[in-house]
């Protein structure tokens, strides 16, 4: 009897222990001198969403969905809000994040927007959607990438001074899909400032192309 007692006791204290250390890392409570300095993991809500402190490439991290539908890269400078983020269980996803390039004397907001539904098959519907909701009025660009399809547009605005992207990525063997919304403009306007600058189309398609549905 004694030794069932033992092994009951060990068997308890290592679930237990192991729960706690899972509970930890989900709620974000970790070592903080442990951590990248880096404005993702600073944000305790953004850094739930990275896979590991380890940039996946110069300049990112992998963003994992927490409806497990699809990862991307991340700026390892850029923040997600709190506020505008929404999940419906495994089928929709809401989120916007922004960054601040001092160097280039530019600030950027990103809205992404995850669906998997057959809604997803109408192209020319969420086309118009996304032109919609960004503002964009021009024909959209057509290319194949890895398993996926990409739609995008862009859009330089002189006189307002910002310039938007909106990209619409399909997965080829399932009903998921991608939006997302670009719009960037000068920090400060006092200064030189080069729209779009001179990483950002860069970064924008490195972004979209490193999307991966699940």
């Amino acid at each position: 009897m004694k030794r069932i007692l033992q092994v009951y006791i060990l068997v308890l204290l290592a679930v237990t222990g192991g729960c706690g250390m899972n509970s930890e890392q989900g709620s974000g409570r970790v070592n903080q001198e442990s951590l990248p300095e880096t404005r993702a993991f600073k944000d305790e809500f953004t850094r739930e969403f990275m896979k590991s402190t380890e940039e996946t490439e110069d300049g990112f991290y992998t963003f994992e969905s927490k409806t497990k539908g699809y990862t991307m890269l991340f700026p390892v400078n850029a923040e997600i809000s709190t506020m505008d983020y929404e999940q419906i269980k495994s089928s929709y996803e809401a989120l916007s994040y922004s960054e601040k390039v001092d160097k280039e004397n530019i600030s950027y907001f990103m809205t992404v927007n995850f669906e998997d539904s057959s809604d997803t098959d109408d192209i020319q519907l969420n086309l118009g959607i996304l032109s919609d909701v960004s503002g964009y009025e021009g024909d959209y660009k057509e290319y194949t990438s890895g398993k996926k399809t990409i739609y995008f547009g862009e859009k330089r605005n002189e006189e307002d001074g910002y310039y938007s992207y909106a990209a619409y990525v399909t997965s080829d063997g399932s009903n998921k899909a991608v939006s997302l919304n670009y719009h960037s403009r000068c920090l400060d306007k006092g200064i030189s400032c080069e729209l779009p600058g001179p990483g950002e189309k860069e970064k924008i398609k490195r972004i979209e192309e490193s999307l991966e549905f699940k």
